[in-house]
């Protein structure tokens, strides 16, 4: 019996006692790391016992209300982010304020050698969330292709990056998981 009170215990669960248990991931990836990212969080909220699903960002209003969280994560280029976040977010604005919501933003400038890029990155993902309340906000290291040696050295002086994968996976996985709690503490406020 006390096992079954633990295992009863540790599921999820709401403010109200009502269980959380959907969560919608919308993402704009450019070259599908983002995307990557969005389901590395899927499979760690499903294995947590959650129903996760991933979605691209696109400028079409959906049903957001079978979901108890939404997370919206956005790759990062120039400075900009995804045109079809942006789209998605205009097209569910007034929803999506509705709900508990989480941002991210992939980039490679998080890895800077320079430490004014480095904190510019820090603020992608306040224009993710473009205005809209939040329960958590992240920044992830993404993966940045080689573009030849005159684009390569580009880079590495313009932006101080330098082309690879720098995705840290457990971080990603981490950050997504935490995040029904945070949505059920919002709620409690």
């Amino acid at each position: 019996m006390g096992a079954f009170a633990l295992l009863v215990a540790a599921r999820p669960a709401d403010a109200g006692g009502r269980r959380m248990k959907t969560v919608l991931i919308v993402h704009g990836s450019y070259a599908g790391s983002t995307a990557e990212m969005a389901d590395s969080m899927k499979a760690a909220l499903d294995r947590a016992g959650y129903s996760a699903f991933t979605v691209p960002a696109s400028g079409l209003e959906i049903d957001l209300a079978p979901y108890d969280l939404v997370i919206i994560g956005s790759a990062i280029h120039g400075g900009r982010v995804h045109e079809k976040v942006t789209a998605f977010l205009r097209a569910n604005r007034t929803a999506l304020a509705k709900k508990p919501l989480a941002v991210f933003a992939a980039c490679a400038t998080i890895t800077s050698s320079m430490a004014s890029r480095r904190r510019v990155a820090q603020a992608y993902p306040d224009k993710v969330a473009s205005g809209l309340p939040v329960v958590s906000r992240a920044v992830f290291a993404g993966k940045s292709s080689a573009t030849g040696w005159f684009g390569d050295l580009m880079g590495k002086l313009i932006l101080g990056i330098t082309p690879g994968d720098y995705r840290d996976w457990e971080k990603v996985e981490a950050w997504a998981v935490s995040l029904p709690d945070l949505a059920r503490q919002a709620e409690v406020k």
